[in-house]
Order: C-alpha cells, then sequence, then structure tokens
C-alpha cells in the first residue's frame, strides 16, 4: 500500500514538473514605450548614440531600472539606472541632454504620467576646466512622445 502511495505521488510530481515547465510565460506590458530624437551626439551611461531617432521601451519601474533603447538603423543598447525618483515634474515626458566641454550626456529621463524620473551619471568637470575651457554646463530638454497605448 505505502508502495502505491509513493508511486501515485511521484507520478503526480512528475506531471505537476511537465506543466509548469512547459507554461510559456506570460508576456508582460511594458511600463512605458515612447520615441525621441537627438539633435546631436550624445554618451549615455558609458554609451555612444549618434543623432538620430530613437524608440525605447521601459519594462518595469523596478530599481534597477532597464530601457531598451533602439536607433532607426535596427542597433539596440541597454541602458541601466539605479538612481529613480517619483516627482512630478510636467504633464510631458523629456530627457535632459547636458552639453559640457564639447560633449553631451543624457543627465535625466523624466517620465510623465509615471511621474518618474531617471538619473544617469554625468561627468564632472574641475571649476578651473569649466572657465578655461568652453563655460559652464549648460541643459537642454528633448522631447519624448509616448506611445499611451502602452503606458499604465
Amino acid at each position: 500500500m505505502k508502495s502505491q502511495l509513493s508511486r501515485i505521488l511521484a507520478i503526480a510530481a512528475i506531471g505537476l514538473f511537465a506543466v509548469c515547465a512547459s507554461a510559456t510565460p506570460a508576456s508582460a506590458q511594458a511600463a512605458f514605450k515612447g520615441a525621441f530624437t537627438l539633435p546631436s551626439d550624445v554618451r549615455w551611461q558609458g554609451k555612444n548614440l549618434p543623432a538620430g531617432d530613437y524608440t525605447f521601451t521601459l519594462k518595469s519601474v523596478a530599481v534597477p531600472a532597464r530601457l531598451t533603447v533602439t536607433g532607426a538603423n535596427g542597433d539596440t543598447v541597454f541602458i541601466i539606472t539605479a538612481v529613480t525618483s517619483e516627482r512630478m515634474v510636467g504633464e510631458k515626458s523629456f530627457l535632459t541632454v547636458e552639453h559640457q566641454g564639447g560633449s553631451n550626456f543624457i543627465r535625466d529621463l523624466y517620465l510623465a504620467g509615471l511621474d518618474l524620473d531617471l538619473r544617469y551619471r554625468v561627468p564632472r568637470t574641475p571649476k578651473n576646466e569649466q572657465r578655461i575651457a568652453q563655460g559652464p554646463a549648460t541643459t537642454e530638454r528633448i522631447l519624448i512622445a509616448a506611445n499611451t497605448s502602452s503606458n499604465k
């Protein structure tokens, strides 16, 4: 009797394992999808992005937040940030580009609707080099066209 019960439990366990292993994962909806156009080349978390049109997807707002950025030519890069904050900046999503020393860097990405600000590392220029070289850093906002069908 005991061996028959063990056999039934073993068959049930194998069946349960087979069902779980063959189940396809549900396709999760992205937290945010959008598009933007870079008017000039930028560096974003150590990645070089040439001027042009881009789309991006943020799968989840969990930290570390991971963006998948795709250019018009199909090249894809992954941008990761561990620094986020919730704040209401405005009704429109935007990228902040910091111009310093002849280079451009993405400083942050604000996602309206999620009220989420993703911040990125920008190199610091010593103050004496700023005065001598090309003056202080300036910023520019680039608007994001949000794909509203996929936003929460």
